[in-house]
């Protein structure tokens, strides 16, 4: 195996994160679409679909440095949302906390030099700050829009 039990463990615990990320957005997504706010849900159903595949390059990540691949329980994606600020915040937070994880696994592959796993986790490192950027600007956008938020669609639509 080219990485340690101590990378396995963390890789395998992103693998959930992720995993959990991507219901999390399918919720968020599917609240936006309750409301008839298409353009956000269509959004954050295809924000779904990129952690989902995060999950995807982790895991072929850990059989290509010849690890076993365990899928552990995933926690269940919050289904209530007060407003669409209240769900589009619940999306930076989530990324915030990605970015966080992110940087621990950099953080400890450094720490054992883990050169494979770093050139690895480098997407990630970059990914995150487009993912950051762009939950932040959506959030930005909400709440200029205040009760309108069909402005925010229509903002959407000329994108």
């Amino acid at each position: 195996m080219l990485i340690s039990e101590t990378i396995h463990a963390a890789i395998t615990e992103q693998i959930v994160n992720e995993l959990g990320n991507s219901n999390q957005y399918v919720s968020i997504a599917a609240y936006f679409e309750g409301e008839c706010l298409f353009g956000l849900a269509k959004i954050y159903f295809k924000q779904a679909e990129e952690e989902r595949d995060h999950a995807m390059k982790f895991v072929k990540f850990l059989l290509d440095a010849g690890a076993k691949v365990a899928i552990k329980e995933v926690p269940a994606a919050r289904n209530e949302f007060r407003s669409a600020e209240d769900a589009a915040q619940l999306a930076l937070d989530s990324e915030k906390r990605t970015t966080e994880q992110i940087y621990n696994l950099v953080s400890l592959a450094t720490a054992e030099k883990n050169y494979i796993t770093l050139n690895f986790l480098q997407w990630f490192v970059s990914e995150q700050l487009e993912e950051v950027s762009s939950a932040e600007t959506r959030l930005s956008v909400i709440r200029r829009a205040g009760p309108s938020v069909l402005m925010v669609e229509a903002y959407l639509a000329h994108q």
